[in-house]
């Protein structure tokens, strides 16, 4: 009977199955979770769209037509060649600003 009130006592001894981990709770602003992202380079973006203005408005007269798409990607795709550091967004940038150069003088703004 000892041996039985024995068993019994050590079999509450042991240690309870290990709880699930449980997931934390998310930061919290104003109602709404806090989403942490890393910063977005937009240096080359804007490096590029920088030149191709100042490009685009060089190229330009007033009576030109403004640049397509392909045709402001074509002069950007040139004007990176031999340059390794001027990538994919710095291309899009440039596109952008030549056609907005471009179209600044054929319009007559300034």
């Amino acid at each position: 009977m000892a041996l039985v009130a024995g068993a019994l006592a050590m079999a509450g001894c042991r240690q309870s199955p290990a709880a699930a981990p449980s997931t934390p709770e998310p930061e919290m602003k104003d109602g709404h979770p806090v989403v942490h992202l890393p910063p977005v380079l937009t240096r080359p973006f804007e490096d590029g769209y920088n030149a191709g203005f100042e490009y685009g408005k060089q190229q330009a007269t007033p009576r030109s037509t403004v640049p397509t798409e392909e045709e402001a990607g074509r002069v950007a795709h040139e004007q990176a060649a031999d340059h390794p550091e001027r990538a994919e967004r710095w291309e899009h940038g440039f596109a952008e600003g030549y056609a907005d150069g471009v179209r600044n003088v054929v319009t007559g703004r300034k």
